[in-house]
């Protein structure tokens, strides 16, 4: 055979070469990202391994120019753009460090991941398993450190940070799952739940309950409209039942705190902060102050902790109040920061995804709640509960885990849409 015929093929031979070794890659970032979420420094190992799966994808996809980028790619890259340029604005104003924009920087990974998911065609049976993974490490963690004496479980980070950690594994584990339904996948998704519950109890954050009622009446009475009506009936006693047992069970109430509840709601009103309810009133007070100041500004990327130290709370002797540096809500931190600006930016970060979600939900019409645009629409769902006792984007490990595995979600369901969505080769 002449050279000039079997050049063509031997370099199209290197080229799905190189895509596997891109898939291959990427489905061991999606994992890792996912099973090591609640291990220290875990996502150093999905940042290596996204890099090189990038760098080997990126040059074929380059050259080969066959595929058009899909639309909601773009379109979270705008979003993304627009979110970082109002908060890089909002720190010159205000003279802020670079440092106060870690964590919005993040949110770079959020098209990123898209892109990457959605060019190496992975599948999102690699965060499912990581997912399974990383809630028995978390579940393990949480014993070792109970064992060991810790009045709450946190895996060595927030005990707040590690539920809302631990809530995500469950949202991946239940709705990223094979749309199965015999027996061996009903005992494992009981084995799924038990294993998150134990270790939200063991943190002992209440902020995470919320969001764990979510996941568990989505699990229960989504799918099929066949008894519907009996399964939330069923779930509404359960939700009962276990209301009950968290307000009357001496340990459940203890490990949560809700014996303190009315002490500390009490203590508010003589500007008592030092407890975790009053704490947030208080919080919130500081955060309402400042937006009225400035609606339109706000105070400042990185100024709310300026805020805090000048708050009536803290004109006396120091408290532990005087410390905390945002307001514990994702839309009083952002309004108090940023301004209307802000909470229209928050509004963008967490709607653009989830429409893009909705609408792939929409044209793939699943028979079950299962697969990535579900999985990627509870988690901002779950995201935005959680957000209303945790500013989410002030802690490094929420932030990630939320660009990340959204990210790749949303890539993941790129690839199965139908055509014009889904990309096609040029003639």
């Amino acid at each position: 055979m002449p050279s000039h015929y079997a050049e063509p093929e031997v370099m199209q031979v290197r080229s799905h070469r190189r895509q596997d070794v891109a898939r291959a890659l990427a489905w061991l970032a999606g994992f890792s990202a996912v099973a090591l979420l609640v291990v220290p420094k875990g996502l150093s190992i999905f940042a290596a391994l996204m890099l090189v799966a990038t760098c080997v994808a990126l040059p074929e996809a380059w050259r080969s120019a066959r595929e058009r980028v899909p639309r909601a790619v773009k379109g979270l890259t705008l979003a993304v753009l627009v979110v970082l340029a109002m908060s890089a604005f909002s720190a010159w104003a205000s003279g802020a460090n670079l440092s106060a924009l870690d964590n919005v920087s993040r949110c770079l990974l959020l098209p990123w991941c898209a892109w990457l998911a959605w060019v190496t065609r992975v599948r999102v049976s690699c965060l499912w398993y990581g997912a399974l993974a990383g809630l028995l490490v978390a579940f393990v963690l949480s014993i070792m450190e109970t064992w060991s004496g810790a009045p709450r479980a946190g895996g060595e980070a927030n005990p707040i940070v590690f539920a809302n950690a631990v809530l995500v594994l469950l949202v991946v584990a239940v709705f990223a799952r094979p749309a199965r339904t015999g027996f061996s996948m009903q005992l494992l998704l009981a084995l799924i739940v038990a294993l998150a519950v134990v270790a939200i109890t063991l943190s002992g954050s209440r902020g995470a309950l919320p969001g764990l009622g979510l996941v568990l009446l989505m699990l229960f009475v989504g799918g099929a409209p066949q008894h519907r009506w009996r399964r939330l009936a069923m779930v509404s006693g359960l939700f009962a039942a276990l209301f009950v047992a968290l307000w009357t069970v001496p340990w459940l109430s203890t490990q949560f705190r809700l014996d303190q509840v009315h002490a500390d709601v009490s203590g508010y009103a003589g500007d008592q902060v030092d407890q975790p309810i009053s704490a947030r009133m208080g919080l919130l007070t500081v955060a309402w102050g400042a937006f009225r100041s400035a609606p339109l500004a706000g105070v400042g990327v990185g100024g709310f902790a300026q805020r805090v130290d000048d708050s009536r709370y803290c004109q006396q002797a120091p408290r532990h109040f005087c410390g905390l540096e945002h307001a514990h809500n994702d839309l009083a931190q952002w309004g108090a920061t940023m301004g209307i600006g802000g909470i229209a930016a928050l509004l963008l970060l967490y709607g653009a995804p989830l429409m893009i979600a909705a609408s792939q939900v929409r044209r793939l019409n699943p028979d079950v709640p299962v697969g990535a645009a579900w999985t990627a629409g509870m988690l901002v769902a779950v995201y935005l509960i959680s957000g209303l006792t945790q500013s989410m984007f002030s802690h490094a490990l929420s932030a990630s885990a939320y660009v990340v595995i959204v990210g790749l979600l949303l890539g993941c369901a790129l690839t199965l849409l139908p055509a014009p969505d889904r990309p096609s080769k040029r003639s």
